[in-house]
């Protein structure tokens, strides 16, 4: 570190050494030595045998070695934290304001040590300890972070990527107390020096929050697959005792009273379904999926009669979309069959606009009224329950996908899904 051989050192004391410019904070350092056992010194001056200037924290003990007293002296180089300080007072009225009155803990870090050079008043609050407590420690050296190996790899990354963030991070402060704390670290260039800021946000009670949301929906999704189930058990039995009456009844004229009944549970359990499958929008992460795969399995589960589905959607295409989307092409599917009156054939194709791809359901049935374009997306409307065109536009939305009815009048109805860029992908050989 400072250029001189081992036999330079032997047999002087430390005021006699050259590189110490001040020969009476020496001989002072040497008298309170022997008398407190202990000295401490945060920013001493050197200078190296090429004559470099360089800042040291030195810290010196006596210690017993059999009947000898010896004196064990760390001399540890800060130059560059000292230097990274003073360009922060420098800035100091652009910076300090912003950084003591965030509302973010934040802790200054010297890029190429990694040890920290300041922290500000929020995070001292938060944990409990005072500014002389992370000054000149690494991350993985204090005390409130409990695993020692995340510090060390936030760092690595750090120096590697120059931006870390970590969404859930265990703390304990000076008290005890647990916290959970989202991690932000940035490395910053501040004239021929980098910083890295790291940004610690206390996130417990938005967790504790998040917890108790997910506990209440769990509940809630109990509580309401129970109905579910009492509901369906008791229509059940509606249709089985209105099935009875209808066969011990001879009056045809309630025939069709009985119709009307049957047709109603019907559309109730139709109803129950509706809730369920809408509740389950958005639970599961979005997922890649193979889009000649969704047409072949909704048409599979389709009563499809003598309808033909002619899937030309190119191979190995793939949307990024909730795994309900297969509920939008069963249900574009079966809307075609039952409404298409004179249909005979569906088609799925693809199309590329601008960096998009649309995938197009189309059919040779007698269309959709102009005015009923749009209406046909809302809950409620249409001559069966209303909800597969609603569900399937809100399914899409789920992930940025839209859809709407493109056909021209005279012709099929014809359904385009606009799939943004970055939701599509071709994975294989497909074209």
């Amino acid at each position: 570190m400072l250029g001189y051989p081992r036999e330079y050192f032997i047999g002087k004391h430390l005021w006699e050494l050259g590189f110490l410019k001040d020969k009476s904070l020496a001989q002072d350092a040497f008298v309170k030595l022997k008398t407190q056992g202990y000295i401490r010194y945060e920013d001493l001056p050197l200078e190296t045998k090429q004559g470099t200037a360089m800042r040291v924290e030195f810290i010196s003990n006596v210690y017993t070695v059999g009947e000898k007293n010896i004196i064990q002296c760390n001399i540890r180089d800060i130059t560059d934290r000292v230097t990274i300080t003073n360009l922060l007072k420098v800035s100091e009225r652009k910076y300090r304001r912003l950084f003591e009155t965030a509302q973010d803990g934040i802790l200054i870090l010297d890029a190429r040590s990694g040890e920290v050079v300041d922290a500000n008043k929020f995070i001292l609050d938060m944990l409990g300890y005072p500014l002389e407590y992370f000054i000149g420690k690494h991350l993985w050296e204090l005390g409130f972070i409990k695993d020692k190996s995340f510090a060390q790899e936030a760092f690595a990354a750090l120096k590697k990527n120059a931006y870390v963030r970590y969404e859930n991070i265990p703390l304990e402060t000076k008290d005890g107390q647990s916290i959970d704390v989202e991690f932000i670290s940035n490395v910053y260039p501040v004239n021929s020096h980098q910083i890295i800021q790291c940004n610690i946000r206390n996130i417990t009670e938005r967790k504790r929050a998040e917890d108790a949301l997910a506990l209440a929906s769990r509940k809630q999704n109990l509580l309401s697959s129970i109905t579910r189930h009492d509901i369906n058990n008791q229509l059940t039995c509606i249709m089985g005792y209105i099935s009875l009456l209808e066969h011990k009844q001879s009056n045809p004229e309630l025939a069709r009273y009985f119709q009307e009944v049957e047709t109603a549970a019907q559309r109730i359990s139709t109803m129950i379904r509706f809730t369920k499958e809408y509740e389950s929008l958005g639970i599961h992460d979005p997922v890649w999926n193979d889009c000649r795969t969704l047409v072949h399995t909704a048409s599979t589960q389709s009563s499809l009669g003598k309808v033909i589905v002619k899937n030309d959607l190119p191979a190995d295409t793939e949307v990024f979309a909730d795994p309900l989307i297969i509920k939008v092409f069963y249900n574009l599917i079966e809307n075609a069959v039952r409404y298409g009156k004179k249909i005979t054939e569906i088609r799925f194709s693809l199309e590329k606009r601008n960096g998009d791809a649309v995938i197009i359901c189309e059919d040779d049935g007698c269309g959709i009224p102009a005015e009923e374009k749009e209406l046909i997306f809302e809950r409620g409307f249409g001559k069966n329950t209303g909800f597969g065109l609603f569900l399937s536009r809100e399914i899409l939305s789920f992930s940025r996908l839209a859809i709407h009815e493109t056909a021209e009048r005279g012709t099929g109805a014809r359904f385009e899904i606009t799939v943004p860029n970055d939701k599509w992908r071709v994975t294989g050989t497909g074209v």
